[in-house]
């Protein structure tokens, strides 16, 4: 049987985390592989009863890029995964790694010092001409690659992400959302490409017209973003921020939401709006980048930065109930497309090219 070593070092972090942790136990599940699971100091494994083993030092920096070398010696395996662009040193070979987008270099707000984008570049560089195969989530990813690297052209495999775990076991909704009548759901993140001020703006353009039942409900706390906005200084009492959620209340409030309100300027994939339409949401997202392959015809699309479209989206959902049902329906059979069996299956099938007929 073929044994893998796989970097699951940022299991615990978002975006990249949730793919590592799925993505690991739909190969764990699998009988034609065999999983040694790399993990930092103190973490538990995505796969408890699969072999790991520890590596010192960030991910990110010199001392993790050697201890993940170490690893690999230490492992010996038929093949190694770095399921994001931190790579071992030194290179071992057969080597797949995933890259999962390039914002920093699209969004350079997103990381402003030079010095660490520099780096980036560096760290992304080496692991593209390093990869023997290159995974990435969407054709939009594959084109920033290409155009990072017109060698990394003839490595590259599409292999959409998944969101079938959010389709089930839902948890309680946070009390602080149990007594609302409706609601739209959206993520409070820092990060510059996420654009919750372009969500402020919007709320703002529907208050008027909303119904008084409806408000609006922010993953994560207060920002400098909300803080700075005029929203913020009329302390207005329908924005309702629910922080530390986990996997059980997220589905929940997917669930419970009228509308799931997406306004990203840049993604590598886009797995809030799979997961929303996973759970039977209703999903008004943006144009940009790679979140039209994801959500197809299941969704309202407006203009990137448009924070009036975004509110006319908005209103339209939540006047329409028929409209609403019909994204909602679409939206499921859509979801139900992304499995994480699949995403396993398509990676296994660029192992195989990889190590030919031995896999």
């Amino acid at each position: 049987m073929t044994r893998l070593l796989l970097d699951c070092r940022m299991a615990d972090w978002t975006g990249v985390g949730r793919y590592t942790r799925s993505l690991t136990r739909a190969l764990a599940e699998r009988g034609d592989v065999s999983i040694v699971q790399l993990v930092a100091p103190g973490e538990a494994p995505p796969v408890p009863d699969a072999e790991s083993i520890q590596a010192e030092g960030h991910p990110f920096g010199l001392a993790g890029m050697r201890a993940y070398g170490r690893a690999v010696r230490r492992v010996q395996p038929d093949l190694v995964h770095s399921l994001h662009f931190p790579t071992p040193t030194p290179l071992p070979h057969p080597l797949v790694v995933t890259v999962h987008d390039l914002i920093p270099l699209a969004v350079p707000a997103v990381m402003p010092s030079s010095v660490r984008r520099a780096t980036y570049r560096l760290l992304v560089g080496r692991a593209i001409r390093g990869a023997d195969s290159i995974i990435v989530p969407s054709r939009s990813t594959a084109a920033a690659v290409r155009e990072f690297s017109a060698s990394a052209d003839e490595k590259l495999t599409l292999t959409p992400y998944a969101a079938d775990d959010f389709g089930s076991d839902a948890g309680q909704l946070p009390d602080a959302v149990q007594s609302l009548d409706r609601y739209v759901l959206g993520f409070a993140s820092v990060k510059p490409h996420k654009r919750l001020d372009v969500l402020l703006d919007a709320w703002q353009h529907a208050l008027p017209l909303l119904d008084p039942g409806v408000s609006l409900v922010l993953v994560g706390s207060p920002t400098d973003v909300y803080r700075g906005h005029a929203l913020a200084r009329a302390g207005h009492p329908r924005i309702v921020w629910v922080d530390g959620v986990d996997d059980a209340q997220l589905r929940a409030l997917y669930a419970g939401a009228a509308v799931f309100a997406f306004p990203s300027v840049y993604e590598g994939f886009g797995l809030p709006p799979l997961e929303a339409m996973a759970s039977g949401a209703p999903v008004v997202c943006t144009d940009a980048a790679s979140v039209p392959e994801v959500v197809g015809d299941a969704a309202l699309v407006v203009p990137s930065g448009d924070a009036s479209a975004l509110a006319g989206a908005m209103l339209r959902l939540l006047a329409d109930p028929a409209l609403a049902a019909d994204l909602a329906r679409r939206g499921l059979d859509r979801a139900a497309t992304f499995t994480w069996a699949r995403t396993a299956e398509l990676t296994v099938a660029v192992y195989r090219r990889v190590l030919g007929p031995s896999l």
